[in-house]
């Protein structure tokens, strides 16, 4: 994007708050994404999401309910390569899991900013190496920090289920809509790795990528969509290979 094209699409008037870019973003994405790059403020919404997952983790895991079901997630994870759980690593695994909640509520915050980066990194450098163009990294800084607002939304969802189902397995994966698919298919296992929420969220982050470079959503999504069924298959054949 020349930056010819950028100053055409300056707004006037006062830029909105953090509140209503990050709901903006939700209901009327084009237009808040084109407020978003012209006046790119990426960490208020980046701190938002980042405290929303903490909080959320935070407290599911200080619950003793949390903890027992993040144990039994462990369990699972080490019996899907075939390691039979004894008496002994079932009391360490517990034991190790009394300060849960705190590492929970401090990983989001070191996590979030540096996946957004990378995100950020690879969208922007794609764009100025194979496509040529051109757009400040802090507007698409802003773009992918602002697409995080499905994230809130999703821990506002998917927490309280959790707790309410007890159970750790992601509700909003197309699998878990699916319960007559065979457990450990291939099938089941790449359906299992698409989130309902990360698709909302792809597109989102379309949407906003679009903006920036003046350039249409529908390829922009293809792409990303593309990439993400690549990896659902290449993790699902994976999965279903181990057995677990």
């Amino acid at each position: 994007m020349t930056e010819e094209t950028g100053a055409a699409r300056r707004q006037e008037g006062p830029s909105p708050g953090l509140a209503a870019r990050l709901v903006g973003v939700l209901l009327s994405p084009r237009a808040t994404f084109a407020a978003i790059v012209d006046r790119p403020r990426p960490f208020g919404a980046l701190a938002a999401t980042c405290l929303c997952a903490a909080i959320a983790a935070g407290w599911l895991y200080n619950t003793e309910l949390g903890r027992q079901m993040l144990l039994e997630q462990q369990i699972g994870g080490v019996e899907t390569f075939g390691v039979t759980v004894t008496d002994e690593m079932y009391a360490e695994m517990e034991r190790n899991l009394e300060n849960a909640g705190y590492y929970s509520a401090i990983g989001p915050i070191v996590s979030f900013p540096i996946v957004t980066f990378i995100i950020a990194g690879l969208v922007w450098t794609a764009h100025y190496v194979i496509l040529g163009a051109h757009a400040p990294f802090k507007a698409m800084y802003a773009v992918v920090t602002h697409a995080g607002a499905v994230s809130i939304v999703q821990q506002m969802f998917t927490v309280p289920l959790n707790y309410i189902r007890g159970a750790m397995t992601v509700p909003t994966t197309v699998s878990a809509l699916l319960p007559m698919l065979e457990e450990g298919t291939f099938v089941q296992r790449t359906l299992g790795l698409v989130e309902l929420f990360t698709v909302w969220q792809l597109f989102l982050l379309a949407v906003g990528t679009g903006v920036l470079f003046n350039r249409r959503t529908g390829p922009i999504a293809t792409t990303f969509y593309s990439l993400y069924a690549v990896v659902a298959i290449a993790g699902g054949f994976i999965l279903s290979r181990l057995g677990g």
